[in-house]
């Protein structure tokens, strides 16, 4: 049963395919659209949004010809609308947001991340929905993800509140987006590199954090006046939130755990 605060979710699958996968031989127009068991990240990060309670509608971010190219073999669209991606990240969510009621809180999915349930969406948008925030960045705790899926490789950010790395979804007020653009295109510029993202707060944020003696608070306080807008952490215990794929090893590293999760054929 879909709930009465439903979110709209905006799925980014736009860009081109990165070189460490065409070097390994894959064809795809891009990361979207790579198989892990059998179905693309495409189609598993779809499903997940498609059967949580939380999602009302979905506009999938993704070019026409790159969706009728046979990589997307899925019957009838996953997506309510699709869309044309802007020029960059920051240009698909402009494109994904266009049209929405100014007030509304966008869910924003990345589509790289293959391990996403319906119920770690939920759980995402629960906390979402209390945090009283224009821009909510979506964090997973390490101690959560290294208990579930040790073997896959993250970056970490040590704070006074825990060690956290970037999960794959976030929320934003669409009426706050057009407004941020500039200031979005370079937090998602940096936002592989906790250094680089505190050196945007200023110097001293970036050296306390070496020291891990930031907090979230500071974070958001910080966030917030630069922005003009009230920014949040949203953290969260739920590791399929980030299991995302960057390189090839990600992409063999989450295969086999696929693999593992399927039922084995019985022996005769």
């Amino acid at each position: 049963m879909k709930s009465d605060r439903a979110f709209t979710a905006v799925a980014l699958a736009g860009g081109r395919l990165e070189a460490d996968f065409r070097a390994a031989g894959y064809t795809v127009p891009n990361k979207a659209y790579l198989p892990v068991g059998g179905r693309t990240m495409l189609e598993r990060v779809l499903r997940a949004l498609r059967g949580s309670a939380s999602i009302g509608s979905i506009r999938c971010v993704t070019r026409a010809d790159d969706s009728k190219a046979g990589f997307l073999n899925i019957g009838a669209p996953l997506w309510d609308m699709r869309i044309e991606p802007g020029d960059d990240l920051m240009g698909s969510v402009l494109a994904g947001c266009a049209g929405l009621h100014a007030d509304e809180l966008v869910m924003v999915c990345a589509t790289d991340i293959p391990l996403l349930t319906p119920t770690a969406v939920d759980a995402f948008a629960s906390r979402a929905r209390h945090a009283g925030c224009d821009l909510g960045y979506g964090c997973v705790y390490r101690a959560a993800h290294e208990l579930a899926y040790p073997q896959i490789r993250h970056t970490w950010v040590t704070l006074r509140d825990g060690s956290f790395c970037g999960a794959g979804v976030s929320v934003v007020r669409a009426g706050e987006v057009k407004k941020l653009a500039a200031v979005l295109r370079e937090f998602t510029a940096a936002r592989k590199s906790p250094l680089r993202l505190a050196s945007l707060f200023s110097p001293w944020l970036a050296l306390r954090l070496l020291l891990g003696s930031v907090s979230i608070a500071e974070l958001e306080l910080r966030a917030t006046s630069i922005s003009g807008i009230e920014c949040r952490a949203i953290p969260c215990h739920e590791p399929e939130l980030a299991v995302n794929v960057d390189r090839i090893g990600d992409l063999r590293a989450v295969q086999a755990l696929v693999d593992g999760m399927q039922p084995q054929p019985r022996r005769a």
